[in-house]
This record gives structure tokens, sequence and C-alpha cells, in this order.
């Protein structure tokens, strides 16, 4: 089924990689689900949600219908959960259940297997961070600054921790917590980092990490590595800073709301300036660029050669993780471009991501044969796909 943003494919906008095309040998284009109907393919522009592969199946949400689980191989609905106002955060899904943010203004979780409703919990404010699921707790960031922590398996209020102060100017964004050990750790949108107790919620410690003007957002989720946090402010700096939020041991000038990726000595960092870096880790120089060719990155996914990552402008890109040339280019059209990360699934080398059209891609990374065998037969794990 192919969506009605493959009509906009003739649509661009200026291109700074004009050269840079949908190559087969990188990535092949299975098929395409619209979740939108032909005359709604403009009103939403944005979509948070991301899909999540479990098993033989996958979940994703969307703000038209909701939750949706399919059976991938075959592009076959299994079961709808419909939600006024759809889904607005990206899913987190664990021990059959995932958790997710409504439009409507609740935090919800549904059964993935059978698609009905565990339990949901109004909050009055849209989530539209990612939740963090740990030692049975469910914990998120709305966007007006109030970290929750509920109970995971019953949706039992637990604890909320409230900023007092919030700035006049921010991006619509939060910043999915982080625990570890006995604390939670968060960005906010006046660009302090606090740790909060896991048990009660009070505030343990608060690290200011940008002094800008304008929009001082720490919206992306930390990463914690050896007791290193690596956290970036959105157009600020990204810092790696010790666990305890004392000492920043380094920072590179360009931010974001996305979360790191960290690979070895390596760190991949989407930027809100346009550009994919990779840097040193052990002191934050830069190894390569990639500059899109528009808007902000998505999250950045990695497969064992490839750095995945969408353009809210309109491309999807593939780029050699050690190089950082681009390989591959997607246009999902003009002003369609993509929030929600990629998902990708080892088993079967395919990658998932919904665009704001409302367009459901799915690309699968070609298998290459290595060894020839008689009557022209390969081992089952190196055919080609064609």
């Amino acid at each position: 089924m192919v969506g009605v943003g493959g009509l906009l494919l003739g649509c661009s906008g200026p291109q700074r990689h004009p050269e840079m095309r949908a190559d087969p040998q990188i990535l092949v284009r299975k098929w395409t689900r619209s979740t939108h109907g032909i005359f709604e393919a403009g009103d939403r522009g944005v979509e948070f949600s991301n899909a999540v592969v479990m098993e033989n199946t996958l979940i994703f949400g969307d703000q038209t219908t909701g939750l949706v689980s399919l059976y991938p191989g075959i592009n076959e609905i299994r079961w709808t959960f419909p939600i006024k106002g759809g889904i607005v955060s990206p899913l987190m899904a664990s021990g059959g259940s995932a958790y997710f943010g409504g439009g409507d203004g609740y935090l919800y979780s549904v059964d993935v297997e059978t698609g009905k409703e565990n339990w949901k919990y109004n909050l009055r404010n849209p989530v539209i961070s990612q939740p963090t699921l740990s030692h049975g707790r469910l914990f998120v960031t709305t966007t007006d600054d109030v970290v929750y922590a509920f109970d995971a398996g019953t949706g039992k209020w637990l604890w909320h921790y409230r900023r007092k102060t919030s700035p006049s100017s921010t991006i619509y964004g939060a910043s999915p917590p982080l625990v570890d050990g006995t604390e939670v750790i968060a960005g906010l949108s006046d660009g302090f980092l606090v740790s909060l107790s896991i048990e009660e919620g009070q505030l343990k410690w608060e690290k200011k990490l940008h002094f800008g003007t304008r929009f001082t957002d720490i919206d992306a989720h930390p990463v914690l590595e050896n007791g290193i946090l690596y956290i970036p402010s959105y157009d600020g700096n990204l810092y790696a800073l010790k666990r305890d939020g004392n000492a920043i041991l380094w920072r590179f000038d360009a931010g974001g709301s996305r979360t790191v990726l960290l690979e070895n000595d390596k760190v991949f960092l989407p930027s809100s300036d346009g550009s994919i870096y990779a840097l040193q880790k052990d002191n934050g120089k830069k190894i390569w660029k990639f500059e899109m060719d528009g808007g902000t990155p998505t999250q950045l996914v990695a497969t064992d050669k490839y750095i995945l990552v969408g353009s809210s402008y309109q491309y999807f890109y593939v780029l050699d993780k050690n190089t950082g040339k681009g390989l591959y280019r997607f246009n999902a059209g003009y002003g369609s471009g993509f929030r929600g990360s990629p998902a990708f699934d080892p088993a079967t080398q395919r990658v998932y991501i919904l665009s704001g059209g409302g367009n459901l891609y799915t690309f699968e990374i070609p298998r290459q044969s290595t060894k020839a065998y008689p009557h022209g037969r390969t081992t089952p794990d190196t055919f080609t796909l064609k």
C-alpha cells in the first residue's frame, strides 16, 4: 500500500546534496502504509511517534488513529487502539506493554498482545517525551517541566517534581528521564540538568548547562557511560560531565534535542544546526560532519556500517559510520519530513520510519553474497535480496 506521500516526491526545496540518490545497493524501499486519508495528508505536518519491533509484530503510533499493531512481513493490521488526538510521544515498549502520551492529555499503558488498555492517567498536559521504565516504575517529563513517577503495573501516581521557574521561550519538547541507581536524571527547559530521588522525587543536585538568551531547553535523554553523562542543550553545546553533575569534562559547540549515540570511542550527535557529528569520546574533538539539506535530524540509529537518520525537512539519509559520507537519500516530499526516530530490526535488516505526511516507510538493507556454491546456491545468511 503506497501512501499519498508518494505523490509529493517530485516536490523539492533547495538541495545541499544533489548528487545523492536512493541507491538500491544501500537500501531497498519495500512497502509503505498511509495512516492519513487523502484529504488528511497535509493536516498534521508532524508525527512524533516511532515504530517498535516486537518479535514478529510492529507497533507504532500516529495522530490520526492512535496505536497500531501490524505484521510487518505482510503489511497486515493486527489491531488498533483509537485515541482522540492520536499519539504525540515516542513509544516505549517492554514487558508486554506499550507506554506513551496521547493527544488527549492522558498517559497510557496498552497490552501489546491484545491492544487493550491496561490503564491511563490524566496529566492534563501533553507527554511528548518517551517514557522511561525502570524497576517497575514509569517516569515521564511533561511540556511544563514536571517529572512524574508512576507504578508501571497499575498506573498509580507515586510522586512528581515541579520546576518553579520556566523560560518564556521554549521549544516543543521534554527530556526522557534517565534512571541510575537511586536517582532520576532529567533535563529541563530552563537549561538545568536535575537529579531526583527515585523514591520521593526530592531534588538531590542540579547543574545549569546553558547560559544563552534564546532557547535554553535540555530536551534530550541523558546518556551515561563509565561514570560520564553526555547531554546536549538545544542551541548551545554538547556536554560531557561527571556523573554527580559537578564537573564538565569537555563540551562541543553544537547542541540539539536528540539523544547522542555512543559506540566504541565515538559520540554521534544529531544537532539542531542541521548536521550530524562524529566526535572523539574522550575529548569531544570532531572526527567528521555531515550537513543535511535542511531541517533538524531525528534520533540516530546505527547498524554495523551505517548511520540512519531522518530530517524534518524532507529526506531520509544513510551515512557511512566511519567517514560520515552520505550514501543514500530518500525524498519523502517537501514539507513531509521526519520527527520520530527510525526503528531497525537486525533480524530482518529492515528499517521503519513514520513521516510527517503520515506514511510509514519500510526499507531493507540488501544482504550481500560472499561465497559461491555449486548450482548457484548460497548460504542462508549471505543471499542477495533483489
